[in-house]
């Protein structure tokens, strides 16, 4: 057991077997939330959990709908008679692992968190970096991880068969945010990847030190470095949130990497031959969806409203820029400001579908 504060930053602790094995692990009276689909597609996950008495189980539907302050309330209720040295395990994707992660933090100011991601896109992403947030309601339009914490889990239990059943989209869409880390961290590992496209596993442990590669340097985001991880975010939020969720996050993220290669070339900081290999490999490697859906969304979308969402967005500039990453090179980036001006002279060509 640590001895630091709960939620501390601590290195990435992950264990690798099945959630059976991993599970005999877990504390007595301990507090779960599981993702509902998952406990279905996988039948011995519940029985695993039982015979471990826990506190509680609390399933949730994974989704945006497990990032409102409902669920948040439903998890912090049933963990009330949790004493401070109590786990937390959050089994499920992103979604779970975030409102998860935010009662572990409120929970008497802190209890011990254990992720088990089950989605590949929490794997090799969410799952890691201690942040988790919940989602709000602005003028009828939902604005994603407005309201969050920090708080890092002590372990990571990464269970292959639970990829077992992922679908094509889930499985693409975390090949991406493995695929981003790589293009914007590792230029080597990257024409690696190009070359010949890495085993589920490899891209995992690959994304996974990485990512604490960068966090590990600035865990709280106070020093500006963990920026570089929002490489595709800035666009992608908008077009997970014009589409009303029906986007997954990582396509999204998939597309608003498009979008910052676009703005980076508009700029003169992402050379050309740059910006078109990683749009190729994305779409050789991972499968990344052509541009015409950016185009469809947005043709959903009033220039008014994208405006209000970048607004909303936690990464904006103070003067009212986006403040966005872009490549400067394989395996290297910068952050820039970029002007309404500047990012709306491309709107025509993301409408059409066309690279501008």
């Amino acid at each position: 057991m640590s001895t630091l504060p709960p939620g501390a930053y601590r290195p990435a602790n992950d264990k690798w077997g099945s959630f059976k094995r991993l599970c005999a692990s877990l504390p007595e009276g301990s507090l779960a939330v599981v993702d509902r689909r998952v406990a279905r597609l996988h039948p011995t996950l519940l029985p695993s959990l039982q015979a471990r008495k826990p506190r509680a189980i609390v399933q949730l539907t994974g989704g945006e709908v497990a990032k409102t302050f409902e669920a948040l309330e439903q998890v912090l209720a049933a963990g009330l008679s949790m004493p401070r040295s109590g786990t937390l395990l959050a089994v499920g994707g992103g979604t779970i692992g975030d409102v998860s992660t935010v009662a572990a933090h409120l929970l008497k100011r802190g209890v011990r968190l254990v992720q088990v991601p089950t989605t590949l896109l929490a794997a090799v992403d969410s799952s890691l970096g201690g942040k988790g947030a919940v989602d709000m309601t602005v003028r009828g339009r939902v604005v994603k991880n407005p309201v969050g914490v920090f708080h890092y889990a002590e372990e990571a239990w990464l269970c292959p068969e639970l990829y077992a059943s992922l679908s094509e989209t889930q499985l693409r869409e975390g090949s991406l945010e493995a695929w981003k880390m790589v293009a914007s961290l590792d230029a080597e590992l990257f024409r690696a990847y190009a070359r010949r496209a890495p085993s589920l596993e490899r891209m995992v442990k690959d994304a996974r030190r990485l990512k604490e590669s960068v966090c590990a340097k600035d865990p709280y985001e106070h020093e500006g470095l963990r920026r570089v991880l929002n490489f595709g975010h800035t666009f992608g939020h908008v077009l997970e949130s014009v589409s009303r969720f029906e986007l997954s996050h990582g396509d999204a993220v998939g597309l608003g990497m498009l979008c910052a290669l676009d703005v980076g070339r508009a700029l003169g900081i992402t050379p050309d031959e740059v910006a078109w290999r990683v749009e190729d490999a994305l779409h050789q490697g991972p499968g990344l969806l052509g541009r015409e859906r950016t185009a469809e969304l947005l043709a959903r979308a009033k220039i008014k409203d994208v405006v209000a969402l970048l607004a909303a967005d936690k990464k904006a500039g103070s003067a009212g820029e986006l403040r966005m990453v872009l490549l400067t090179d394989l395996g290297t980036s910068v952050v820039r400001d970029v002007s309404a001006e500047q990012w709306r002279a491309l709107w025509p060509a993301w409408t059409r579908g066309e690279r501008p």
